[in-house]
């Protein structure tokens, strides 16, 4: 019960940052329960069923106004309307065939897991290394060529140690969107794709019955509802790529360790 509190403590901290929570908790899970990739991996898409609702609350008001556009012009969408639903139309297309690939890799195991979560840490923190740092030449309209980027990038993202805001945001940088614009668009997208990855891994390995799945999902839930201000706000001026490597560094060497005792 406790190590699955602490599951979703983590998920809560790190969701917002861009830090892949799903390489964090299904590293953290493969070492604790010397489990394989495929079942670290779900319990971590699970956990965004917790998070999801927090993204909701507090960007209620964006979600208000992207549906108020819709509403008020159906027929001819916003471009922000417009690049939402391309991406995550693209995002399902790449990352769906790609998660269940990952569901039938049952044989690989908890230090091999949590090795591959965190070569896939450094490579996401060699993105935000390489991801503009200049916010100058902005700019204000979204086209295709956004929505394309950021859904191939978004559907990658399942992959455990590849973060998904990380990832988002870069793409969306690297096309001089601003970078507060950029985090909002990339929370915006993160509840479609979340919620029904999250509600598919949950019912088809049976987590949505078991207390202690449902333990961590809710506190997972009470922290990223505390949490999601602020560290929205320090992911939005500061860049993480270094931090990203040394946790990436560290989950290898723990699992090197873990292979050699």
């Amino acid at each position: 019960m406790e190590a699955a509190a602490l599951l979703g403590l983590l998920q809560g901290l790190v969701e917002w940052l861009p830090v892949s929570s799903e390489g964090v908790v299904a590293g953290v899970y493969a070492l604790t329960f010397d489990s394989s990739l495929d079942e670290a991996v779900g319990f971590a898409v699970w956990l965004h069923l917790g998070t999801v609702p927090s993204v909701l609350i507090a960007l209620r008001r964006d979600i208000v106004d992207v549906i108020r556009e819709f509403l008020a012009r159906p027929q001819t969408p916003s471009p922000t309307v417009r690049f939402l639903a391309i991406a995550t139309l693209v995002s399902g297309v790449v990352g769906l065939p790609l998660l269940l690939v990952l569901r039938d890799i049952s044989s690989v195991g908890g230090s091999v897991a949590a090795g591959l979560t965190g070569s896939f840490m450094v490579v996401t923190g060699y993105v935000q290394l390489r991801r503009r740092a200049s916010d100058q030449d902005v700019r204000e309209e979204l086209n295709l060529i956004d929505s394309l980027l950021v859904g191939v990038a978004q559907g990658f993202s399942v992959i455990p140690g590849l973060s998904r805001s990380g990832m988002t945001v870069a793409a969306l940088l690297s096309r001089r969107v601003d970078r507060k614009r950029a985090l909002t668009l990339s929370f915006l997208l993160s509840i479609p794709v979340s919620l029904a990855a999250s509600l598919y891994v949950g019912i088809e390995s049976g987590l949505v019955f078991d207390p202690e799945a449902i333990i961590a999902a809710s506190v997972a839930f009470v922290v990223g509802l505390l949490t999601i201000k602020t560290l929205m706000s320090v992911a939005d001026r500061m860049n993480l790529g270094w931090f990203v490597i040394a946790v990436g560094a560290v989950m290898i060497a723990g699992a090197l360790i873990a292979s050699l005792l």
